[in-house]
């Protein structure tokens, strides 16, 4: 007999393994740039509004690798809530003019941050996975189990 409802459930127990494996390589991926090399950088454009969006900070980089000028700027993370304080909070941290410390990918010269390792919500998408992957198993189980009471 089909049973729409273990369909459903086996769909969202599929779903919330895949947003796992996607927050775990998130999480890997930001922790291999804790192994990046450094190397010294100057900030060549601090500016609190950007191209893209009015409420989030310009912040352009350049740093020399094996004698190969590159630029980098600081890229933030899709859902960042931007506010006037977030810009100019960044504006103070990185000045124009000032001296930086820049982390490169030595297998993509051009992938560079200035700050390495996990943001604040790296780990969010790898928690809801686990917690979506937990509650389809129980309820995959407690239907088994209620259904086996009814018959």
């Amino acid at each position: 007999m089909f049973n729409a409802y273990a369909v459903i459930l086996w769909l969202f127990l599929l779903g919330g393994l895949a947003i796992t494996l996607w927050g775990w390589s998130i999480i890997a991926t930001a922790r291999q740039t804790l192994r990046w090399p450094q190397v010294d950088g100057v900030i060549e454009r601090s500016d609190v509004l950007s191209d893209e969006d009015d409420l989030l900070p310009m912040i352009v980089f350049s740093y020399l690798v094996n004698g190969q000028q590159q630029n980098g700027k600081v890229e933030f993370p899709a859902g960042t809530m931007p506010t006037p304080e977030l810009a100019a909070s960044y504006v103070e941290r990185y000045p124009l003019g000032s001296r930086v410390r820049v982390f490169y990918n030595p297998m993509n010269i051009q992938q560079s941050t200035l700050a390495p390792g996990m943001g604040q919500g790296d780990w969010m998408i790898f928690a809801l996975g686990v917690m979506a992957t937990i509650v389809a198993i129980m309820s995959l189980v407690m239907s088994d189990w209620y259904i086996s009471i009814v018959q």
